[in-house]
């Protein structure tokens, strides 16, 4: 979501070296994280409740329910951001609609829950269908970009361009650093793992290079394609450059919802582990599974409640920055 529709504010604001930059502070933050993640989970049984399993088993239960708690908390205000931005582009595509991205949200998150309420299995396999639209999009922006680059551009983009005591370095960083926080999606999902002491550093680490690599080249070839008015105040700015505007609506789409059904997926498991742990006697009652996998149902209603709060109090550019606190 913030690839799509706000990397190109990013570049616009902090320009082309500074964004650079940016990716890689992000990309240093969750490689020193992956790196803790993958020598714990190689060295212990691995169940259900991802970072929070871990963390309680390898620094105690203290640390363990202070963190998850707030861990929790980042990933179920994570589902909010994801369906105001697929809202966004939603209203933005079909104003016929009528729709405001409010009242689309709400109506995209009620769909969401419903979907995950029913069960993890399904949602799983539909990521692959979302993974080749992904790359789909991408391969139409790059080859699309390679007509439209213009070096001119390029040069005037490389310094910074702040307007404002509401723009700056750190704003620009805390705006992007969602965008690496989905690593965190494969371990989330720990109980569901076949091999999770082998799956969790694997998809992690993969995950951080192969993502890495895509938005440093996408902060460079933004900078050469657009103006700098244009990045900033032009969301859809990657539609207007590739082959096919449709398939950047597809991967929009599927960035967005596949990223709502992980944080829907993942949060309830983390706070289903809390109340297994009984870490807070209050939270006992969401440690229930249902059916015969255990599913966090009563979790999954309750990270429900608190994606829509946000939706109704807040929109992307506000949502983006309480993320990035919580992580």
């Amino acid at each position: 979501v913030i690839m799509y529709l706000r990397f190109g504010q990013v570049v616009g604001q902090a320009g082309i070296l500074q964004a650079l930059l940016i990716v890689i502070l992000a990309k240093t933050i969750t490689t020193l994280t992956a790196l803790s993640l993958s020598a714990i989970a190689t060295n212990t049984r691995v169940k259900g409740g991802g970072a929070y399993f871990l963390i309680s088993r390898s620094l105690g239960v203290e640390y363990g329910g202070a963190i998850g708690v707030v861990f929790y908390l980042a990933q179920a205000v994570s589902v909010a951001m994801y369906v105001i931005g697929f809202s966004e582009a939603l209203v933005a595509v079909l104003p016929t609609l009528g729709l405001s991205v409010r009242e689309a949200s709400t109506l995209v998150n009620v769909g969401v829950f419903v979907r995950v309420f029913i069960g993890a299995g399904w949602a799983i396999r539909v990521q692959y269908l979302i993974m080749g639209l992904l790359a789909a999009s991408l391969f139409s922006f790059f080859f699309g970009a390679f007509g439209s680059f213009d070096l001119g551009l390029f040069k005037e983009n490389l310094g910074p361009g702040y307007l404002g005591d509401r723009e700056g370095f750190f704003i620009a960083f805390a705006l992007f650093f969602p965008a690496a926080t989905g690593i965190m999606a494969g371990a989330n999902l720990s109980g569901d793992l076949k091999d999770p002491g082998t799956a969790i550093p694997r998809g992690t680490l993969s995950a951080i290079f192969v993502t890495g690599f895509i938005y440093l080249a996408l902060a460079l070839v933004l900078g050469g394609v657009a103006t700098r008015d244009v990045l900033r105040t032009n969301p859809l700015v990657m539609e207007d450059v590739a082959l096919s505007s449709t398939l950047i609506t597809a991967g929009i789409f599927a960035a967005t919802l596949s990223s709502a059904i992980g944080s829907m997926l993942g949060a309830p498991r983390i706070l289903q582990a809390l109340g297994k742990d009984n870490v807070f006697p209050r939270l006992a009652f969401f440690g229930q599974g249902s059916g015969k996998q255990g599913e966090p149902r009563r979790a999954v209603v309750l990270s429900f409640v608190i994606a829509q709060a946000c939706i109704l109090l807040g929109d992307l550019d506000t949502i983006a920055p309480v993320i990035t606190m919580f992580f």
